[in-house]
């Protein structure tokens, strides 16, 4: 599985660029600005939390495409047909094995507006200890010596009476999103049996929004990333820490010396 990752990043002009949209709006929309954009400059991102997702433009027509827009989502998709956010805690990842049977998932996997980019630099998973008295050791891994790159994801929106919950627009719409997961790489494999599925390049990343993309050609594109593009390092037992005691901050991205 997938249940943290960063984007440490603030600049959001290469963010911008890197992804072919425009940010200004998701960032005002939140409240954000350049100093300190949401959704950016993480180093423990959670589930529940609002997340930096690209997607095709609402507006855009089934027979066309390259229009995008950016959006925060709350990690941890909530279906149309859910009355509790809780059911997200339980679709922060998406087995690509499962999508096509899977009553969240299933309807959203051959629609092009319920496909998405999930914005990252980096993840991290965690590798049991010999002694299960022992807490686990998390790992971070990146790709491309840590340049951003995408998580395939999925998306959907619902009405939601409260304004204050996370992933809630202004339009009274609750945004929510998962990271679909697939088995792991050599990389990844030592530490965790998933990985999320990273698209390998910008060209990926375009045809995983496209229109005509069809169920099938959308969950063969999830596969794990080449290996030799990525590398994975231990990170800062800080990371184990959970709800209140969350920490944030650069020096969860590498284990302590001593």
């Amino acid at each position: 599985m997938c249940g943290r990752f960063t984007v440490t990043t603030k600049d959001t002009k290469k963010i911008a660029d890197r992804f072919q949209v425009e940010l200004e709006k998701a960032l005002q929309a939140k409240g954000g600005d350049k100093a300190d954009p949401p959704g950016m400059g993480r180093f423990n991102v959670a589930p529940t939390q609002e997340v930096l997702v690209v997607r095709s433009s609402p507006e855009e027509k089934e027979a066309e495409a390259g229009e995008r827009e950016a959006r925060l989502m709350r990690w941890g998709l909530v279906p149309v047909w859910a009355k509790d956010l809780k059911v997200g805690y339980r679709m922060i990842n998406a087995k690509v094995e499962n999508l096509e049977k899977s009553r969240a998932y299933g309807p959203l996997v051959g629609k092009f507006r319920h496909r998405c980019l999930i914005v990252a630099d980096g993840f991290y998973e965690w590798m049991k200890a010999e002694d299960p008295k022992q807490p686990r050791q998390p790992w971070r891994f990146t790709v491309d010596g840590g340049e951003p790159f995408a998580f395939a994801g999925l998306c959907t929106r619902k009405e939601w009476p409260d304004p204050e919950e996370r992933g809630v627009d202004p339009d009274g719409h609750l945004y929510s999103a998962t990271i679909i997961t697939t088995t792991p790489n050599a990389v990844v494999r030592p530490v965790h049996d998933r990985m999320p599925a990273i698209l390998p390049s910008a060209a990926a990343e375009a045809a995983w929004l496209d229109p005509r993309l069809t169920t099938e050609e959308a969950i063969a594109m999830c596969g794990r990333l080449d290996p030799a593009r990525m590398a994975g390092a231990p990170a800062n037992p800080a990371l184990n820490k959970v709800g209140k005691g969350m920490t944030e901050g650069p020096e969860l991205l590498v284990a302590p010396t001593s």
